[in-house]
């Protein structure tokens, strides 16, 4: 009996030897904060941009336009293949992920750099990786560009940024691209002329102030040129070309001297000055807008006698009549 006894409590032990044995064991293996400090595999994380995206970030983005970008996520680990085998078994399992059921690595998609005059955002930002392997795997994103109307026409850049979290034994990772993109150039300018119709007589010089103001997003060179010059006349436009800033203003000045003939009769001459905004600096073909078109007017009302008209009409009627009487008596 005691024999019986002693073997029981012997098997008793061992087996609670064994279970405690396995207890740690299946401890370690399920929890990776123990031991994934020593043992854990690396992930990577890849972001590539489609090229028909590629072409069109290189091209200006119209104002209040919306631009897809269609990101590829790549996503791959550093586990040994024959851990990730279907076939590895269930311990191998609980080994790499610390738990018996996989589930997908999610992958969190955010943007850093974001201008107040653009809306951008991600239509998902949150991606599964359903499949974890050595080789890379891919789930997909679209990006959206939309730039307000007043973003300005210069470079920008924004950065996409890729996390995903630990399971199990696999580290977490985090990596970004950054993108680059511009709005595109909008070419709008007002021009004011001070006092744009002017009285004058013969030989008189004039002087027309223009103030031009760049209501663009980005700086324009403005040129201006004087369209329909009468050949008996000599304008000048000085400047002829001036840079503007955005919201800013510059003056340019039309000048103007009347010929001897001009002044003595009802005379009206009318000068039109075409503005033309150009992108700053110039580039190859110029980017510009439309002709912005200005007009200024010169009259002369001539030599008059207000109530006279028919007293010296009649005058010179008598007096052409006595220059004839007199050569018909000759």
């Amino acid at each position: 009996m005691t024999k019986y006894l002693r073997k029981g409590k012997a098997s008793l032990k061992i087996g609670i030897f064994f279970i405690s044995l396995l207890a740690l064991v299946t401890m370690i293996i399920s929890s990776p904060s123990v031991s994934a400090k020593i043992i854990s595999y690396p992930s990577i994380i890849t972001i590539d941009i489609d090229d028909a995206s590629l072409e069109a970030l290189n091209t200006p983005i119209n104002i209040e336009s919306a631009l897809l970008v269609k990101i590829k996520i790549g996503y791959s680990v550093g586990v040994p293949e024959k851990l990730l085998d279907e076939d590895a078994g269930l311990l191998a399992r609980i080994w790499v992920f610390g738990s018996m059921v996989v589930f997908p690595q999610i992958i969190h998609l955010t943007i850093e750099g974001s201008p107040e005059w653009a809306n951008i955002y991600l239509s998902t930002p949150d991606i599964f990786i359903l499949n974890f392997s050595t080789t890379t795997q891919y789930a997909y994103a679209d990006l959206i560009i939309s730039p307000y109307y007043d973003a300005p026409a210069v470079p920008k850049s924004v950065t996409i940024k890729a996390e995903a979290a630990a399971i199990g034994r696999i580290q977490p990772i985090t990596f970004s691209k950054t993108l680059n993109f511009e709005p595109d150039f909008i070419p709008l300018i007002s021009v004011e002329v001070d006092s744009p119709v002017r009285q004058v007589g013969p030989r008189e010089a004039l002087n027309f102030q223009m103030t031009i103001r760049n209501m663009g997003n980005k700086e324009a060179i403005v040129r201006g040129t004087i369209t329909d010059v009468p050949s008996e006349w000599a304008p000048l436009l000085s400047p002829t070309e001036v840079p503007v800033g955005p919201g800013q203003t510059a003056t340019v000045t039309f000048s103007v001297t009347t010929p001897y003939n001009f002044g003595w009769h009802n005379e009206v001459r009318t000068f039109t000055i075409s503005f033309v905004p150009e992108k700053s600096p110039p580039s190859t073909p110029p980017i510009t807008g439309a002709p912005h078109l200005v007009q200024v007017r010169v009259n002369s009302v001539g030599f008059s006698a207000p109530g006279f008209e028919p007293i010296l009409l009649f005058a010179a009627i008598a007096l052409i009549i006595v220059i004839v009487k007199k050569r018909q008596k000759k």
